[in-house]
């Protein structure tokens, strides 16, 4: 599958809301230290391949407690998984129209259980940052309607598609560097 960037996307083509908890900036007395800048024009890069139109997307980066709170509250289950996706649209909304900014909903990303994935796979030279943007990836992908858990078909496609969006961000932008892991205090 080979994606083809817009060209001349312009930023202000999208909304992105970002908010930092504060457990967000430090992980088991780890500091985390975030490039905004570079993080919104990786997300930016990520619609103009996955969304047509104009569209706003709220992202929240937290901790362990609110990922927890969170998952156990909207699908009963009492642990803190990576990533949340909150769609905020119906079946009846055109994503289409290019003349109207549509709200695609909510991104929850719980920042100590990334680390321990990317931890986890470190062996394959996975980031922090690396497995954020999977994170983002995989948010946003649930906010466009695809969903892994319905069939074997559909983790298929959606893998498929993140996977070569991935591929897109590396060869065109390489490595994210939007979230370095600092020293223990």
């Amino acid at each position: 599958m080979v994606l083809q960037k817009k060209s001349a996307i312009s930023k202000t083509k999208h909304n992105i809301n970002l908010v930092l908890s504060s457990e967000a900036k430090r992980v088991d007395g780890i500091r985390i230290s975030w490039n905004l800048k570079e993080l919104k024009e990786r997300i930016y890069s990520i619609l103009a391949w996955i969304c047509d139109g104009k569209v706003e997307i709220n992202f929240r980066f937290c901790g362990l407690t609110e990922m927890m709170e969170t998952n156990n509250y909207y699908r009963q289950k009492n642990y803190a998984t990576d990533v949340l996706s909150f769609p905020s649209l119906d079946s009846s909304t055109n994503l289409e129209d290019p003349k109207h900014l549509v709200n695609l909903g909510d991104i929850l990303i719980c920042l100590p259980v990334c680390l321990k994935q990317a931890k986890q796979t470190r062996r394959q030279n996975h980031s922090l940052a690396q497995e954020v943007e999977k994170m983002i990836i995989h948010g946003v992908v649930h906010l466009k309607g695809f969903d892994h858990e319905r069939s074997d078909s559909a983790w298929k496609v959606m893998t498929a598609l993140e996977r070569a969006v991935q591929k897109e961000l590396l060869t065109l932008m390489g490595h994210p560097l939007f979230v370095i892991v600092g020293s223990a205090s």
